[in-house]
This record gives C-alpha cells, sequence and structure tokens, in this order.
C-alpha cells in the first residue's frame, strides 16, 4: 500500500560500486527516502565498496527500499525502481541512473558486435532509463534527474572510440530529452565522470601500483584521482530539490580534464 509522501524519495542505482553509495548518504542526510538497487553485489569484478550501506542510510533515519536488478542496462531494469516507489511511495522525486559499460580497444580492430554491445550498453541502455524515469515526473510536474555517463562524451580521448561514441550519442539524447521535457518542470541533465577513485576504475586501468598511478594522473590537470565523496556532492546538489532551473546541461567532473 502506497504512503502519502511526506520526505522527497530518490531512486538511485549502482550502489555497490562507483559513486552510487556516497550519492545514497548524501540524499540521505539531505532527507530522502530511497530506492536502490542491490548493494551486495559484483560489479566490473570487484567486491561491493559499501556492504553496510543500507544499515547506514535506515540509521540517518530515512527508509531505504532495496531493488534486485542483475544489470541495469537491461530493458525493463530501471523500471524496477520506479514501479517500487510507486507502490511503497507513492511516487518519487529524484532519479539517480548510472548505466553503461566500458570498452577499450583500435578503432580499426572494433567488429560490429563490439559497437552493438556498446550501442546496447551505453546508449539503449540511457533510453530504456529516460523512458522509465521520466513519464511520472511529468505527471507531477516536478522531478530531478541526473544520469551518469562518462567525461568521454563530451570531449574525445585516444583508444575507446566505441565507447566515446556512444557515451557522446547519450550526452546527446539526455540533453534533447531535457528541452522536451522542460515545460513540465523536469530538470534533467548528464553527468560525465573520469578518473574516479574506485575499484572498478584502478582494476580496469591497472593502476593499482604507484608509477601506474602516475602515468595514469598524467592528463589531469589536478594531478589526482577524483574521490566518489566529491563527485557524489555535486551530483546530490543536482537531485537534493534545490536547484530547479538548471536542466538540459551536462557537467563533467574529471579534474580539468575537459576544461577549454
Amino acid at each position: 500500500m502506497a504512503e502519502t509522501r511526506k520526505r522527497r524519495v530518490a531512486l538511485i542505482t549502482d550502489t555497490a560500486q562507483h559513486i552510487g553509495p556516497w550519492v545514497a548518504r548524501a540524499l540521505a542526510e539531505r532527507g530522502h527516502d530511497l530506492v536502490i538497487s542491490d548493494p551486495n553485489v559484483v560489479i566490473e569484478g570487484a567486491e561491493t565498496s559499501a556492504p553496510n550501506l543500507v544499515a547506514e542510510l535506515k540509521e540517518m533515519g530515512g527508509k531505504v527500499e532495496v531493488v534486485d536488478i542483475p544489470d541495469v542496462n537491461a530493458a525493463g531494469a530501471v523500471q524496477k525502481l520506479v514501479d517500487r516507489a510507486i507502490d511503497v511511495f507513492g511516487g518519487y522525486d529524484a532519479a539517480f541512473i548510472r548505466p553503461g559499460i566500458h570498452s577499450a580497444g583500435p578503432w580499426d580492430k572494433i567488429t560490429k558486435e563490439e559497437m552493438m554491445d556498446n550501442v546496447n550498453g551505453n546508449l539503449l541502455s540511457t533510453q530504456y532509463a529516460l523512458q522509465a524515469v521520466i513519464p511520472p515526473l511529468v505527471a507531477q510536474k516536478s522531478g530531478n534527474v541526473l544520469i551518469e555517463v562518462s567525461a568521454t562524451g563530451a570531449k574525445n580521448f585516444p583508444g575507446v572510440p566505441a565507447y566515446g561514441a556512444t557515451r557522446a550519442a547519450a550526452k546527446y539524447l539526455i540533453n534533447a530529452t531535457a528541452l522536451d521535457i522542460a515545460p513540465h518542470q523536469v530538470c534533467l541533465n548528464g553527468m560525465g565522470t573520469m578518473f574516479c577513485d574506485y575499484p572498478g576504475y584502478r582494476n580496469t586501468l591497472g593502476v593499482n601500483n604507484p608509477e601506474a598511478l602516475a602515468e595514469a594522473c598524467k592528463p589531469i590537470p589536478m594531478g589526482r584521482l577524483g574521490q566518489p565523496t566529491e563527485m557524489a556532492h555535486m551530483a546530490a546538489s543536482l537531485l537534493d530539490g534545490g536547484c530547479n532551473y538548471y536542466t538540459a546541461q551536462f557537467v563533467n567532473l574529471s579534474g580539468g580534464w575537459n576544461g577549454d
């Protein structure tokens, strides 16, 4: 039985890795009840970085619903979060979704299958997410949505042509959709992260030793990896309902790498 909402409600995917656990903590601190994907799963070859997340969030005073989503990129995956929020809370006010896959390889070695994996994992997954979370917010004429993509969607990066191209397409999809729904007072933005210091990134780039880490940090103007807490702070500020005049934008958190 759905209850009458007295607190804001937020949907969050990928609370096992990257910045998702920290976005959940930040929004819980800001008075949100949460509907989250299972934080105790293996993603990108790494165990969860937040094994006690649900207990932490509940200790902050909010309600937490956990939804089992084996693959956030699949059609219908994000809809499960939407359905749970409507069933339990009567709706929701914000959504932070992190769809996508990682891939790398030279342009002349990309197979059709690999390209389609990127299209499905980085572009269609974004479409599925938008088509799930947007309609209820349009109906209530309010809401804040942030889709995490990649900073490579806004700036070319060597060695990842299929990945970067599909991330750029997702960026366009997000911004174009944001313009369509702006008259309904729903704010939709994209966020491009890069050089985030979390287990999946370290495993993918093999930067678990000082020499490799120093090499990986060379392109970054700030000279270091970004911390998930820093990126989550920005995300939460776009989701907590305090800024409802910022939409159709793409925010990059890359230590200055995307700077002009």
